[in-house]
């Protein structure tokens, strides 16, 4: 609105954007057991630099992260803009342990934001992988409905095969870095060193027979359970 010379404009609030609390926690390892490799070829931004424009593109190729442990190695590709560094922390050095820091070159811009919780997610799955590694338990209910582990003498690769009320019996061939073990007939245990590869593995079951609510029969992941339905015009 315009009153002579003079103009009045309307001022919108802005918050301030908000830093990861993910990504400031350090990821904590024991430098006894596990080691964490990585080499950033990328220098960090000048202090009186500015962050890019919303749509600029970071030509800059990803680096990778090696992460070692008791359990074996896992590697993973970090964007260019992501920075690891060791951290000195009081508390962590008294456990005898080791801490590394996660941080972006601009924590304000939304991309950055974002894989900075992401990759210090990632980072401490890995750590956790390769020392204690992961487990996914897939129970069976059904009648009939049941699983079991075999392993080709010829190639060595293990199976897990599946009977889920379907004429033929569904094989899945058991990805590597993942071990199943058919702990009862209903009852199966996959275990690895990559978190995402035994919840993929787990998936790929689920979805043979996913858990209906009316019987409440299906596959059923980690303690997964799903609320009872009655048919409609029955009475409960």
């Amino acid at each position: 609105m315009s009153l002579g010379s003079t103009v009045f404009r309307r001022s919108f609030a802005t918050a301030r954007p908000q830093l990861s609390n993910i990504g400031r926690k350090p990821v904590v390892y024991d430098p006894a057991t596990t080691s964490i490799l990585f080499r950033n070829p990328y220098p960090a931004p000048a202090a009186n630099a500015g962050p890019p424009s919303k749509h600029a593109m970071d030509r800059r190729a990803p680096y990778t992260v090696t992460v070692k442990g008791p359990l074996g190695t896992l590697s993973r590709t970090v964007p260019p803009y992501v920075k690891l560094l060791p951290r000195e922390d009081a508390d962590v050095a008294a456990k005898q342990k080791a801490a590394l820091a996660v941080g972006v070159d601009f924590p304000t811009v939304d991309k950055q934001r974002a894989a900075w919780g992401s990759t210090r997610a990632h980072l401490a799955n890995m750590v956790h992988g390769v020392t204690e590694g992961w487990k996914w338990t897939v129970r069976f209910v059904g009648i009939g409905y049941r699983a079991a582990v075999e392993t080709d003498a010829a190639s060595g690769q293990a199976s897990v095969l599946l009977k889920l009320g379907y004429c033929n019996t569904i094989s899945l061939p058991v990805p590597a870095g993942v071990k199943a073990v058919a702990v009862q007939p209903d009852h199966l245990e996959l275990t690895g060193a990559c978190k995402e590869d035994v919840a993929q593995f787990a998936a790929d079951i689920r979805k043979y027979r996913r858990p209906e609510p009316y019987k409440q029969k299906g596959v059923f992941v980690n303690g997964e359970t799903i609320a009872k339905r009655h048919p409609k015009g029955k009475k409960k």
